[in-house]
């Protein structure tokens, strides 16, 4: 599964989460996830593996998220 910015993106506007409630969530700040959807930082193998832990993330879901209109 990939974990990148237009997931983080993704993931977000579908949780209806601001970038602070997002980063709290996983454990950074806003600003880094502000950084991140904007291409400016990666996500890290860390941050991935909290990302798909926190939101119970699937193989199957990243790729329904990826298909949703944005």
């Amino acid at each position: 599964m990939k974990v990148d910015h237009e997931l983080v993106f993704r993931l977000r506007a579908l949780e209806r989460l601001t970038q602070e409630a997002f980063g709290k969530r996983i454990g950074v700040s806003g600003a880094m996830i502000s950084d991140i959807e904007r291409g400016l930082k990666s996500v890290s193998r860390t941050l991935a593996l909290r990302i798909v832990a926190e939101f119970g993330l699937t193989p199957e879901s990243e790729q329904r998220i990826r298909e949703l209109p944005v």
